[in-house]
């Protein structure tokens, strides 16, 4: 498609999703708070989720960034809503880097806490206070990581300058130049017929790698681990596995969402220009992808959790009685289980 087409399409998903992900995170913070008892301190994990997701809404909102594949470059270019400088713009995509890679830092934490949940209880207290401050500090190493390389591994040089010139007027022609602040991803270029490799380059897109591969692997090895413990235990009470069961299909479907619209896009972005595979324009389907993704991901969480699920249709339906009655249903099963909820509150 053409880079004009693209750029309706991602401004549409930007309308769409910050819409989408400002409405329905504000229903999942409203449901934590008056029906997330049974979560225990989860409950504050998925409480920061919702308002990073916020939070990244806007970002992208504000920094309409779009994506582009020519030839063995790839750019990452935020259009301006007012004039700055070139450097506060290479910050500002600098920072639009560090919450890409942060919503697949947070993704792994929530494997984490579900995997100390279901297999090593007694560890769940490292999500209490004190240890509780350890983690944001554990998160910012591959997040300042990921950014610092998108900063400082990828120079604004002369050939960029051209390239995002000729970028532009050929495929977004309503967008000048002085209008735009961008990151490009050079992994090589030919010159005299003989081909001279960036290394500095290849070392970023290898941070990239070595981030997104290592939060899968988490994500995968808690998961698994996870779902094999739930199937094998048999000792809990009936309450404490339908959560656990509850929470865990969330997880996998947390998992399928990002990977369908992070982890595979991203993928591909970064592996596209090393084999000159020429996606031009076509590129801002990643683009399309994120927009969406706040947005879609809280959705999840409310149709699996039962409590959230049924509070949701009963206001739908205007059944005020359902809803207390529910709310009556949860409330003496709690009590009646209340020994189970050890492993829950950490």
């Amino acid at each position: 498609m053409s880079g004009q087409l693209w750029l309706a399409l991602v401004d549409a998903a930007d309308m769409v999703g910050f819409t989408l992900t400002i409405s329905i995170n504000i229903i999942l913070l409203g449901l934590i708070r008056t029906r997330g008892k049974t979560l225990g301190t989860y409950k504050y994990l998925m409480s920061f989720f919702s308002f990073f997701s916020i939070f990244y809404a806007i970002v992208e909102s504000i920094l309409r960034p779009i994506m582009h594949i020519e030839n063995t470059t790839f750019f990452l270019i935020s259009r301006k809503r007012f004039d700055y400088s070139t450097r506060l713009g290479k910050i500002n995509s600098a920072f639009y880097c560090a919450c890409f890679a942060t919503s697949f830092v947070l993704s792994a934490v929530h494997f984490v806490y579900r995997y100390f949940a279901a297999c090593k209880p007694n560890l769940l207290r490292l999500f209490n206070l004190p240890h509780l401050l350890l983690w944001p500090l554990m998160c910012s190493i591959p997040v300042t990581a990921w950014a610092s390389v998108s900063y400082f591994l990828y120079p604004d040089t002369e050939y960029t300058e051209a390239a995002v010139t000729y970028v532009l007027k050929t495929h977004y022609e309503v967008i000048k130049k002085e209008n735009v602040s961008y990151i490009a991803y050079v992994y090589y270029q030919y010159e005299n017929g003989e081909r001279h490799i960036y290394i500095k380059n290849l070392l970023g897109c290898f941070v990239h790698y070595f981030v997104m591969s290592m939060t899968f692997v988490v994500v995968f090895y808690c998961g698994f681990s996870t779902w094999w413990t739930i199937r094998e235990h048999r000792g809990a009470s009936d309450r404490t596995r339908h959560l656990h069961r509850q929470l865990f299909k969330a997880l996998v479907f947390q998992t399928l969402v990002p990977s369908i619209f992070m982890y595979i896009p991203t993928g591909v972005m970064f592996i596209a220009p090393f084999f000159d595979i020429n996606l031009n324009a076509n590129a801002n389907f990643i683009v399309f992808c994120s927009f969406l993704y706040p947005g879609l991901d809280p959705l999840i969480l409310i149709f699996i959790i039962r409590e959230f699920r049924v509070t949701i249709l009963n206001i739908i339906r205007g059944n005020e009685r359902g809803n207390a009655v529910g709310e009556a249903y949860s409330t003496s099963r709690i009590k009646s289980s209340q020994p189970a909820a050890v492993n829950l509150s950490g």
